[in-house]
């Protein structure tokens, strides 16, 4: 009888979470269509209407269908983005039949907006495949539907926003063989690579997770020497197969301009060089820049709570930049609205940070306690993520030292990081399958 009881208020407890989460994602989605739609075209954007920039990409595709023959500032980029537009503004030439170039390409709005409720989706799907605490799950996903940075992207015409939505998809996708190696997935995720590299190719950073984990499951499937009936059945072969789909296309672009431009794998038009935004003109230490956490910088009297295109420090742009990116909202009837935003993501950043610290501890004596599965993988995941972010942002910013490279969107991925780490901070359950094993009793 009070088993009975405590199964109809989990599943009346379920039912309410089920609807918050369906909430949260709805929201999710609001508020990227309300953003991509009331933005200016000409504001928040990055390298956009300027010479050589992402809208002279698209129109060179757009009036010849071919690749460039230069790799001047973001013609260095990887094409797919510029392809993307370039067809969305043939298909806007053939339905209006005028030459409108600028409204046809500023269009391109509409599909950012699906790319980033796409992603925002993926993101729910990934959650989807962890059988945790539906609560822990909101919260993830409520700090995705509405980190700043995130949401800004979703206005922006670089190939940031698309490039997300591959970087997601692969982690989902590899989640998914992680289960269940199957051909047909190995393909999508080698697809999904490949492509996602020739967005953009800092989306080859989801390779740290991915491969460390197809080598164990390949190790663990030579230990096993299970019989298999047919050969696509076979991890090895699965792996091959992945291996001549992904090099080939997600290295081709990069391999085209190392040829033609004698361009390095990663290497970006340095556009900055010898500007006021070149790091290295000035007097700034290696500690000064990289070491140290100025709190004073955090508010400064000039720009206030937004970011300094001189910032010479890269952990406090980073901070500024996650909330607001590179632009200033100025200190009008507004300002507290964007003081709490600013708040809130210092919040997040110290809350995981000290996550981070927690979680290693929680691992490091995963041994003496019993733990779901999938708390200690979403906790490996999160970790590993938050330190291929930082690792990743340091080493750019110390090989390309401007202060437009201390970015947040360059490690946009930090985000999911976060919420999950900030999520399990204030978790006390750790045996999250303790709630399932009441649920079946």
């Amino acid at each position: 009888m009070l088993s009975n009881i405590n199964n109809k208020k989990i599943i009346k407890s379920n039912q309410k979470s089920n609807i918050f989460t369906k909430i949260i994602l709805f929201s999710g989605f609001l508020f990227r269509i309300i953003i991509g739609l009331t933005s200016n075209p000409y504001v928040m954007q990055h390298d956009t209407m300027i010479k050589n920039g992402h809208f002279d990409y698209a129109v060179y595709i757009f009036n010849n269908w071919k690749l460039a023959p230069t790799n001047v500032y973001e013609f260095s980029q990887p094409p797919i983005n510029a392809i993307l537009q370039a067809l969305w503004m043939k298909i806007n030439s053939l339905i209006f039949l005028k030459s409108r170039l600028i409204p046809y390409f500023t269009s391109y709005k509409y599909v950012n907006i699906i790319i980033s409720i796409i992603t925002l989706y993926i993101i729910f799907k990934i959650l989807q495949e962890f059988d945790i605490n539906v609560i822990v799950k909101n919260v993830i996903l409520l700090i995705m539907a509405i980190y700043p940075n995130v949401l800004i992207m979703t206005t922006q015409y670089s190939n940031d926003n698309l490039s997300y939505l591959f970087f997601y998809l692969s982690l989902y996708l590899a989640i998914k063989w992680s289960k269940n190696q199957n051909i047909k997935t190995i393909i999508l995720l080698a697809l999904s690579i490949g492509i996602g590299m020739l967005t953009k190719i800092s989306v080859a950073t989801v390779s740290f997770i991915i491969g460390p984990m197809m080598f164990i499951i390949w190790i663990k499937s030579l230990i096993d020497k299970k019989k298999i009936s047919k050969l696509t059945e076979n991890i090895t072969f699965q792996i091959i197969i992945f291996a001549l789909i992904v090099f080939p296309i997600g290295l081709s672009y990069s391999i085209r301009n190392l040829i033609l431009f004698d361009q390095g794998f990663g290497q970006i038009y340095e556009i900055a060089k010898n500007t006021k935004l070149d790091m290295s003109r000035y007097d700034w230490t290696f500690a000064d820049r990289f070491l140290s956490i100025p709190l004073n910088r955090f508010y400064d009297p000039v720009n206030l709570i937004y970011h300094d295109f001189i910032e010479y420090n890269i952990w406090v742009d980073l901070i500024k930049t996650a909330a607001f990116d590179e632009f200033n909202y100025g200190q009008n009837i507004y300002y507290i609205f964007y003081l709490i935003i600013y708040i809130l993501i210092i919040t997040i950043f110290v809350l995981s940070f000290i996550s981070v610290i927690y979680n290693i501890y929680i691992l490091i004596h995963y041994k003496n306690k019993k733990y779901s599965d999938n708390l200690l993988n979403i906790r490996i995941l999160s970790i590993i993520l938050y330190f291929i972010a930082i690792i990743s942002y340091f080493f750019f910013n110390f090989k390309y030292q401007y202060s437009c490279n201390s970015n947040f969107r360059y490690i946009s991925y930090l985000s999911f990081s976060q919420a999950i780490l900030v999520s399990l901070l204030f978790y006390k359950n750790n045996n999250i399958s303790q709630h399932q094993e009441h649920s079946h009793q």
